[in-house]
């Protein structure tokens, strides 16, 4: 009999009840939540007298039923039992007790998942407790729906009145006909099916009940499930090698020894993703960005499976990966398995790509404490990894140094890589030949682009994949092996969002021609001087802002019991819940707004974005776009746009981005470094003391929040609730004073009204005149020496003169420019504010742009 496997399922599954629960409570219209434990064991076991995972055999069956009935009865404190109860409990740092109340508290059957965006970097600034017990009612909630990409689904602020949990339910039970009476399901499989119908039900209401400021059902079901499930492989593997036995379990269960370092956190993360990436020609550009990109997503992920499988753990015990990292949550390993697999990875990324690309690894150990702060934990190994980074490939330095450059004639056409001949391979689409990873890289784009599946049969006799899978010595899971750590074949996600089980979100969009071609950056170009008269192509890059101290900080909540002294806590399934939501935007969203997207040119006529735009990664909390000029820059508005309503107005948690427009044929590399520079100088602007929050394009910062419709509907809830309950609340008054930071005119209102303006009287000298206008306001207000506002009124009447006299008879036509000086001094004057003229600049400019067609 396989223990293991009946623990894992066991501990996925011991919640299953929670959703049975509230399913019964929709059904009969109750308020009184019956026992999630009893209702779960019930449901449980008619599943598998109903050929549910019919291949466990009738043990494994009465210990799962046994693990979902008990893990709650504090009677039992040893056995799979006991470590179910033990990672139940750690998952959920912020409880008391290993006990979990049931009580609902007045919103019954209509509990919904709050946002972990509605409290995340809030909670500890709220100082009133009437509106922290109010925080729910106000609140954005998901809606109860299977997981699509879908923007009505995965957003909160969008009306859901039709959602029960009886109709998820019935969703929920169609899918589980898949797996009944199927001898090869598979644990990711299983972990998918939770994943797609309880990520939006949260995890727990026992808030109202234990008084913690901040804890609220803010945490997923799924997550929850997922890292009790990952702690509680953890212990077994402890269990099963004696490093922890019964009376150890007790003593845990009893809140003694907690100190014990039993755990480790191991962090992987890449170095040398520009070098690898963009080192190739123009010309070649399309062919091969987006395969190189895959293949580094796909090393992580297969990196970080791989480690899994060494120490005998489920993926769900990698609680993150994404943006070249990955985080795995193992039992205490000794530092120098740490040290063999890093050694043994980078030897094989060294005979494939020399010193380009070097994985880091670095653990962390973690007692029974730290899951009450494990931010702490993230942060700890994330210092240690920085540490380690000073000393790349230092157990190589010789063979490095020997290293000789024999200069040989033939180098690769695409990335300059010297060709011997076993590395020689051509292709009927280049001139010259290629390297065999360049080639791989090619089959890798040509397979994405024409898919609306992930083989990994179809990729696994790829060169530059064949050649890590024979360096690790990794051999193909039997066909019906329960944790396999890869399947044959996902499903991607469909034009619709849909996920079919099993499936990949992978972030792939290309623009194709009508014969399927991947266009290259000059047709790229080509299609934006269609539309505007300007051949250009521009890079993206954005992420988001202070993400370190987002998880490091922003996850704490405030434990205010009497009998307790005040903690900062702050769980593992909370961080998860965070990490999880930020990759669906990212790796999930962002492509399918690209898909399904679209822009209006300066004409008013729609384009897709599908059409204009190359998404060379997404992924973590981060993204790389290129395309036509005119497309990138709609679509940077729009995905921050949708990123504020993701994150529910949240005035904390913002995004900056980076664009830099240039000639298709210029170096792309370069290209992309500048989008960088572009980003630090979004990242480094600040506003009137509203920091980062920017897009940077021209050399010039604009703040995204200069406009009324920014003004976060979070607060203006929390407004409504303090006028309602006569309350003064500091942090609410500071909040809403970013009120009087609000300009008349933003950048896309004025460049709407210069587009307007144009159209109207075809005179483009009015962006000349915009010009002008900005370098005379410079000199209309100015600050003293000691911080006095100094107004030079000849100047601002000589400016109001200026316009009126060039276009006296288009006065009304640019009266819109008037307004927007008094308005910018009157603020100054009145309100104290810095002048900012980027937003009239940056219109000017690209309305200039928009226009030389």
């Amino acid at each position: 009999m396989n223990y293991y496997r009946a623990v894992v399922i066991g501990a996925l599954l011991h919640d299953i009840g929670k959703f049975v629960q509230r399913k019964i409570m929709d059904e009969k219209n109750i308020k009184k939540p019956p026992k999630h434990d009893i209702e779960g064991y019930n449901y449980l076991k008619k599943l598998f007298d109903d050929g549910f995972l019919s291949f466990l055999s009738n043990e494994e069956k009465k210990i799962i039923l046994d693990i979902v009935k008990e893990h709650h009865n504090n009677k039992i404190k040893d056995g799979v039992i006991g470590i179910v109860r033990l990672a139940d409990w750690l998952s959920s740092g912020e409880r008391k007790t290993v006990e979990e109340s049931e009580v609902l508290k007045g919103y019954g059957k209509d509990i919904k998942l709050l946002s972990i965006f509605e409290t995340a970097n809030v909670l500890n600034y709220i100082k009133s407790e009437i509106i922290l017990e109010n925080l729910y009612k106000i609140g954005y909630k998901y809606p109860l729906n299977e997981l699509k990409l879908d923007k009505n689904v995965i957003f909160t602020t969008k009306p859901h009145p039709n959602d029960s949990y009886l109709n998820l339910f019935s969703d929920f039970e169609t899918a589980l006909r898949d797996f009944k009476n199927k001898n090869d399901v598979s644990f990711e499989e299983l972990l998918q099916l939770l994943y797609k119908y309880t990520w939006c039900i949260p995890s727990a209401t026992f808030w109202e009940r234990e008084k913690i400021k901040g804890s609220y059902p803010d945490i997923s079901l799924y997550d929850h499930l997922k890292t009790t499930c990952a702690i509680a492989a953890c212990l077994y593997r402890l269990y099963k090698n004696e490093k922890i036995n019964d009376k150890k379990l007790k003593e845990y269960l009893e809140r003694k020894n907690w100190e014990d370092k039993i755990f480790c956190l191991i962090h992987g993360d890449i170095s040398g993703i520009q070098d690898f990436i963009f080192t190739v020609k123009n010309k070649y550009a399309a062919k091969t960005l987006r395969g190189r990109s895959f293949y580094l997503d796909f090393l992580m992920e297969y990196l970080a499976r791989y480690i899994c499988k060494e120490l005998d753990l489920p993926i769900a015990n990698i609680l993150f990966c994404g943006g070249g990292h990955f985080y795995i949550l193992s039992y205490k390993v000794d530092d120098g398995k740490i040290e063999e697999f890093e050694k043994k990875i980078n030897d094989i990324l060294f005979k494939m790509f020399k010193t380009k690309v070097y994985v880091y690894l670095v653990k962390e150990d973690v007692s029974l404490n730290d899951f009450l702060n494990f931010s702490d934990v993230w942060k700890r190994v994330s210092d240690r990894t920085v540490v380690r980074k000073l000393r790349r490939f230092d157990y190589k330095l010789e063979e490095i140094f020997d290293y000789i450059d024999e200069g040989k004639p033939e180098r690769c056409e695409i990335c300059g890589i010297e060709l011997d001949e076993d590395k020689k391979r051509e292709d009927p689409e280049i001139e010259g030949y290629i390297c065999k990873y360049c080639k791989s890289f090619i089959e890798l784009t040509k397979i994405l682009k024409n898919s609306n599946k992930f083989s990994l049969k179809e990729i696994e006799n790829i060169e530059v994949i064949k050649d890590l899978k024979r360096g690790l010595n990794v051999k193909n899971s039997k066909e019906k092996e329960f944790f396999r750590y890869y399947l044959d074949e996902y499903n991607l996600p469909d034009d619709n969002g849909e996920l079919i089980i099993p499936f990949k979100i992978f972030p792939i969009s290309f623009p194709l021609d009508e014969s399927g071609k991947i266009l290259d950056l000059n047709k790229l170009a080509e299609k934006a001087e269609e539309r505007t008269g300007t051949k250009k192509i521009a890079v993206l890059k954005m992420d988001v802002d202070n993400l370190g101290e987002l998880f490091t900080k922003g996850l704490k909540i405030i434990k205010n019991n009497k009998d307790e002294k005040s903690k900062n806590l702050d769980s593992i399934s909370r961080m998860s819940t965070l990490s999880n939501f930020l990759s669906l935007f990212f790796t999930g969203y962002i492509p399918y707004l690209i898909k399904t997207g679209k822009f209006k040119d300066k004409e008013g006529k729609e384009h897709e974005f599908k059409d204009n735009i190359y998404l060379i990664y997404a992924g973590g909390d981060d993204t790389l776009i290129t395309g036509s000029w005119d497309a990138v820059w709609e679509l940077a508005k729009k995905i921050r746009e949708d990123f504020k309503e993701f994150v529910c107005y949240n005035p904390f948690i913002t995004l900056s981005a980076g664009i830099y427009l240039t000639s298709p044929k210029f170096k792309f590399k370069r290209a992309v470094e500048f989008a960088e520079e572009e980003l630090e100088r979004a990242k480094d602007n600040e506003i009137n003391s509203i920091k980062k929050n920017s897009l940077s394009i021209f050399s010039t910062s604009l703040n995204w929040d200069l406009e009324v419709k920014y003004i976060p509907r979070f607060w203006e809830k929390l407004k409504d609730i303090e006028r309602e309950l006569k309350l003064e609340n500091e942090l609410i008054n500071e909040m809403l004073s970013l009120e009087k930071y609000c300009e008349k005119f933003n950048e896309d209102i004025l460049e709407d009204k210069f587009n307007e303006l144009i159209k109207d009287t075809n005179k483009k000298r009015i962006l000349h005149v915009s010009q002008v206008v900005a370098e005379m306001l410079n000199k209309i207000v100015k600050k003293g020496e000691n911080g006095e506002t100094i107004l030079y009124l000849p100047y601002y009447w000589r400016l109001l003169y200026y316009i009126k006299r060039n276009y006296k008879n288009n006065y009304e036509k640019v009266k819109f420019l008037e307004d927007y000086i008094k308005g910018k001094v009157h603020q100054m004057l009145l309100q104290n504010i810095d002048l900012s003229l980027n937003d009239l600049k940056v219109a000017a400019k690209i309305t200039e742009l928009k226009w030389r067609g």
